[in-house]
């Protein structure tokens, strides 16, 4: 799992909600969590509950390399 402990470099106010980056990304929250269990898309845990936060950094890398396994859809 592609999961870290909060540093100080990931304080949880510089961090993305799973809701934020599913709006900036464009797709569901399911989505976003589906990437995150399945270690395509770097997150950190944080509070007692666990939550999921993103750095902007790693989302953008994440768009970055899935962008180069999608191809648009050629027309005729």
């Amino acid at each position: 799992m592609n999961m870290k402990q909060v540093t100080a470099d990931t304080r949880p106010d510089s961090l993305l909600t799973v809701r934020q980056v599913a709006e900036f990304l464009q797709v569901s929250i399911c989505s976003v969590r589906r990437w995150s269990d399945n270690g395509t898309m770097k997150f950190y845990r944080v509070g007692s509950r666990g939550d999921r936060r993103y750095q902007q950094e790693d989302v953008l890398r994440f768009l970055d390399d899935s962008s180069s396994h999608f191809s648009p859809a050629k027309r005729n």
